[in-house]
């Protein structure tokens, strides 16, 4: 049996981070010095490159000259880390001492069958959790474990658990697996796309698991994608989510899972469709179906990949949890009892066809 190799690159992705990179690195250099740093800059236009060469000269900095998009920057970084484990950190998180150890000790625990071990991630200005890892939802999203649930809520819950599926907010990942099944898929260019890479590795027969002990504290992201609940919602994040929605769908599910679960996934279309409309998000909706058609031919060829190495079903993969949204997305009460009427009348549909899945 190959045994386990504890080295780790830490990485970040930059893109006009110079709000919160100086604050993340120097957690990073007290929670872990030893760890090498790897950054790669998708063509930042404020001083974030500044900022890392000026005061952070132990890291390695790959400047690019244009934005590539999180996923292609991801799959630079793996390609270019020479350790067993990388650790994809957001350039918005602070890590307090102690956040590495109960990742690495998981990945050693669980060894041979782990693809990946991620942290709690805390939204620290809301004193909430933001995600303790997750769940593939049916529909084709992410159920977020402890999703946007009061801290003193859950702070007890502090057993590693296998989840379903992860988030790169801190996400220790074998580079060797994650490369074996492509690493990120670049059309994603950013949001879903880590989600992607951990559901591609659970096909492959590789484990997800959560750390609770691993706690990194995230901030509010770049303003053009991010939205943690106040504000006008980004037209390009819906856009971003709209589309690597359906692509993940068309190539990641068994075409039985398609077939059997058309009926819902109907239902749920049309109620994005018309969330769309009341949201003024329809130029970003219509956009996004566009671009999944031009790329059909791509995805097609992308899906008889992934369906050809598979390892576990769609019965294994897939669950039918609650909806995770992010607080004030859904703020009238008839949006938010609607959403509660659909997440029953979802997950008692999950259980009739469930056992039909392959």
């Amino acid at each position: 049996m190959e045994t386990f190799d504890p080295g780790v690159t830490i990485v970040l992705i930059t893109y006009n981070s110079a709000a919160y990179v100086r604050e993340c690195l120097q957690s990073v250099r007290c929670a872990a010095p030893e760890v090498h740093v790897l950054i790669v800059d998708n063509a930042s236009t404020d001083n974030t490159v500044e900022i890392v060469r000026r005061d952070f000269p132990e890291c390695t900095l790959v400047p690019l000259p244009q934005n590539i998009g999180h996923s292609a920057a991801c799959n630079l970084a793996l390609q270019r880390a020479k350790t067993a484990w990388v650790l994809f950190l957001d350039h918005d998180t602070t890590t307090p001492v102690g956040w590495l150890e109960p990742l690495l000790a998981i990945a050693a625990a669980t060894w041979p069958d782990v693809g990946m071990v991620g942290s709690r991630a805390v939204l620290v200005e809301q004193g909430r959790i933001h995600h303790d890892g997750g769940y593939a939802h049916y529909v084709g999203h992410m159920t977020l474990r402890n999703g946007f649930a009061p801290l003193a809520d859950v702070a007890c819950d502090t057993t590693p658990v296998e989840v379903g599926a992860q988030a790169s907010t801190s996400l220790l990942v074998h580079r060797e697996r994650a490369l074996a099944v492509g690493g990120f898929d670049p059309r994603f260019f950013i949001y879903l796309n880590d989600f992607d890479l951990s559901l591609r590795m659970r096909l492959r027969g590789w484990r997800c698991y959560v750390a609770p002990e691993s706690v990194v504290y995230h901030r509010q992201g770049n303003p053009e994608t991010s939205w943690r609940g106040s504000g006008d919602y980004p037209e390009r994040r819906a856009y971003l989510i709209y589309r690597n929605r359906w692509m993940l769908i068309a190539r990641m599910y068994a075409l039985r899972t398609l077939m059997v679960c058309l009926p819902a996934l109907v239902v749920y279309e049309m109620a994005l469709a018309a969330i769309a409309l009341r949201k003024g998000w329809r130029r970003a909706y219509w956009r996004a179906f566009r671009d999944v058609v031009r790329l059909w031919p791509a995805l097609r060829f992308h899906r008889s990949r992934i369906q050809s190495s598979r390892r576990i079903s769609d019965r294994e993969l897939l669950s039918a949890y609650g909806f995770s949204y992010v607080p004030g997305l859904l703020r009238h009460p008839a949006e938010q009892a609607i959403q509660q009427v659909f997440e029953r009348a979802f997950a008692a549909y999950w259980r009739l066809v469930q056992p039909l899945l392959e």
